[in-house]
């Protein structure tokens, strides 16, 4: 027998399972961008330092989001595990958007690994342009001393030929 406050239990994890999928996908389209950002010629620090301010309130949403679907699961739990056939519709809802979001979390953990493997050159590369920085900046400086230091050893360019 059918409780209603159990459905509205189960209603309630079904919608938050919606807005979990619109997260994701949310998430999937900022590391689409970050992708885009990593894959240009010039790397976009500043841009780059947004998205992931962005996909941190995503990612802080889905966990609260989980949060409260746990809770509303556990009070559901029981009732649903002794009388599964009287929640069917809500059951095959859950398992369809979860099914979902398992594909997309997939998805979404292909493009993060792709775009580390990019992030990773792009910091090498700095690295490397900060590295080939500091040594032509030590190279002149040493020529700047050493040619201001040759004016004062006392040397003379100049011969005096009244002598």
């Amino acid at each position: 027998m059918r409780d209603n406050d159990k459905v509205t239990y189960l209603n309630n994890i079904v919608d938050t399972l919606k807005k979990k999928e619109i997260l994701l996908n949310n998430l999937k389209v900022i590391t689409m961008k970050q992708s885009e950002i990593l894959d240009a010629e010039e790397f976009a620090a500043d841009e780059f330092d947004k998205t992931i301010d962005e996909k941190q309130r995503s990612i802080d949403a889905l966990l609260k989001l989980d949060e409260g679907f746990m809770d509303t699961y556990e009070r559901v739990k029981a009732d649903l595990l002794a009388n599964p056939t009287d929640y069917v519709t809500e059951i095959s809802q859950a398992k369809a958007l979860i099914k979902k979001q398992t594909d997309i979390s997939i998805e979404l953990q292909a493009l993060e690994e792709k775009n580390k493997v990019k992030l990773s050159v792009h910091l090498t590369k700095g690295r490397q342009k900060g590295r080939d920085f500091r040594t032509s900046s030590r190279t002149a400086a040493a020529y700047y001393k050493n040619m201001s230091n040759r004016h004062q050893d006392g040397d003379s360019y100049f011969l005096d030929s009244k002598k």
